[in-house]
């Protein structure tokens, strides 16, 4: 059988898309639907602001959080 003889068309999964409709565009759809909402609504970016702005106005009498020169403690004896 030569490649010409092939049939590029798939009428039986064309009947069923005429049928039933396209499940596949319609799964795609969803999945990227989801996909969104769930960045939406998994997006921790906002936290992590707050958390710095918290940091940034918290008072240590060594210096401010985070600062390099902040005093340690020293290693036990």
């Amino acid at each position: 059988m030569s490649t010409s003889a092939i049939s590029t068309g798939t009428p039986i999964y064309d009947l069923l898309v005429q049928e039933r409709g396209d499940v596949r565009a319609e799964a795609r759809t969803a999945a990227q639907e989801t996909q969104d909402t769930a960045r939406r609504v998994l997006d921790w970016s906002s936290l992590r602001f707050a958390a710095a702005q918290r940091e940034e106005r918290a008072f240590s009498a060594f210096g401010r959080f985070g600062d390099e020169r902040q005093v340690r403690a020293l290693p036990p004896a």
